[in-house]
């Protein structure tokens, strides 16, 4: 099983130590994951991501899985690759944990549904109807990821309604992309309304701002049993849309 799902569904049922790096890896559970986004300079941003993340994804496009820097001791992932058998098959072989990757021209066959070896994860795409979302909710992956990284201050209600209305229409794993690192209070607004990881820009936010978002995932409260719930619509919100 991956390594990163297996967190995941620890943090939703709220049981068992973390998976994280560094001087919180046998503490409790965090909030939400900290997946560090690694893109550039990889070998700066694995060093700024190796303490604190509990996973990184390498958003390099174009990189091969033989071109990969160290990764030794990482749980991670390759970001933004197409879901298909033969590039699953070098990511998985190169050791893997997960994937994300664009619905358009993903195929079934990138996927051993019997049996997978990988975490897969689709990019919840910037305009989803409902056609888009009964997809979503119907295939074979275990996460979706919607990007909020072009949000440059601080989050209004109107976007945590829509990461809250994406948690709650369908049943996988929700994964938010942030742009700076979200207050504490936002995060804790960002649980409760349904995510289970986030993931950072590495280099961005350097090693010091990767511990301190990592420090305030460790220290949010429990979540609630009621905001665990996913699959039925907020009240007062369709289509996708917070209501008037």
């Amino acid at each position: 099983m991956s390594q990163l799902l297996n967190l995941l569904e620890r943090i939703e049922q709220g049981a068992g130590p973390s998976l994280g790096f560094g001087s919180g890896q046998a503490a409790r559970l965090p909030g939400m994951a900290l997946i560090g986004r690694c893109s550039g300079d990889l070998t700066a941003a694995l060093a700024a991501a190796r303490g604190s993340a509990d996973a990184v994804v390498i958003a390099s496009p174009g990189i091969a899985p033989d071109d990969l820097p160290d990764l030794d001791g990482l749980v991670w992932g390759a970001g933004g690759v197409a879901l298909r058998p033969d590039v699953m098959a070098g990511w998985r072989e190169a050791g893997a944990d997960f994937a994300v990757s664009p619905l358009a021209g993903a195929l079934v066959d990138g996927i051993d549904v019997g049996a997978p070896g990988l975490m897969h994860a689709i990019r919840i795409p910037d305009d989803v109807d409902d056609d888009t979302w009964r997809i979503l909710s119907a295939v074979p992956v275990q996460a979706l990821v919607s990007d909020n990284s072009d949000l440059a201050g601080a989050w209004e209600l109107a976007r945590l309604g829509k990461v809250a209305d994406c948690a709650r229409r369908t049943d996988k794993h929700l994964i938010v992309r942030v742009g700076p690192a979200p207050s504490t209070n936002e995060l804790l607004a960002l649980r409760q309304a349904g995510a289970v990881a986030i993931v950072a820009e590495a280099s961005a936010l350097g090693a010091d701002g990767m511990a301190s978002l990592k420090h305030d995932l460790m220290a949010l409260p429990r979540p609630q049993p009621a905001t665990r719930r996913r699959g039925a619509p907020l009240p007062g919100v369709e289509s996708g849309n917070p209501a008037a």
